[in-house]
Formats: C-alpha cells, sequence, structure tokens
C-alpha cells in the first residue's frame, strides 16, 4: 500500500471507486465491469512497476493508455486524448524512472480539463 500510494494520487484512487460505485447505482453493469477492469489492470501495474526504479517507456506508454482509457470512460466527450510515439524511438530499449510521465497527464486533466465548460483535448507527443 505504502508503493501504492507514492506512485498514484489518492484522489484518483477515490475518483475511480466512486465512478464504479456510480456505474453501479445506475445499472450500468457493463460499464463498472470495464472501469473495474481497467482499474485493476492499472493498480496491477502501478505495484508491478514500484518494484524497480527504472522501467521501459513502453511500459510507461501502457500505463498512460490504461489511465487515459479511464478518465475518457468518467468524462466521455468531454475528454480526447492522443498519443503519438515517434517511429525513430524504440520505447523497448529506453529506460525511464517509474511514473515519470503519468503525474503530469493526471495534472492536465486535472487542472487543464476538468474544470472546463468545454470539451478539452490532450495530446501526449513522445519525440
Amino acid at each position: 500500500m505504502k508503493a501504492l500510494r507514492s506512485q498514484m494520487n489518492p484522489h484518483f484512487i477515490f475518483n475511480s471507486l466512486n465512478s464504479i460505485k456510480y456505474y453501479i447505482i445506475q445499472n450500468e453493469t457493463a460499464l463498472a465491469s470495464k472501469y473495474l477492469s481497467l482499474f485493476s489492470k492499472l493498480i496491477r501495474k502501478i505495484l508491478a512497476n514500484s518494484q524497480t526504479d527504472y522501467i521501459k517507456l513502453s511500459e510507461e506508454i501502457e500505463t498512460i493508455e490504461l489511465y487515459l482509457e479511464m478518465e475518457k470512460l468518467r468524462f466521455g466527450e468531454k475528454l480526447e486524448y492522443f498519443i503519438d510515439v515517434d517511429k525513430r524511438i524504440d520505447s523497448e530499449m529506453i529506460l525511464i524512472p517509474t511514473m515519470l510521465i503519468q503525474p503530469y497527464i493526471e495534472n492536465a486533466i486535472w487542472y487543464g480539463i476538468m474544470h472546463k465548460y468545454t470539451n478539452g483535448k490532450l495530446h501526449f507527443s513522445i519525440k
């Protein structure tokens, strides 16, 4: 739990659980199941990644994709995102510190998109 807490914003965990609860209350069991599945995959990845100081860039990208899928379910059309990785980058060979990028993505959504009255776009690019 200590490793999970240090790697993941507690607000995100509570928001995720509240989203699952909302889908259950609304009798949207397919969405609740999908969200819960994504959430459990993300938690597993974060716990596995927290065992090491560095991970492959590809692992961080997978973590970000899971996170963004969950946020897309939560925000719907209000969130549109794009992930671009330059084809010349071998993301299997590059090592980066664990959870280096995800907090920036989370902050972009939290401070840049969540409070907007219009839809938001997040473009994540690695070059």
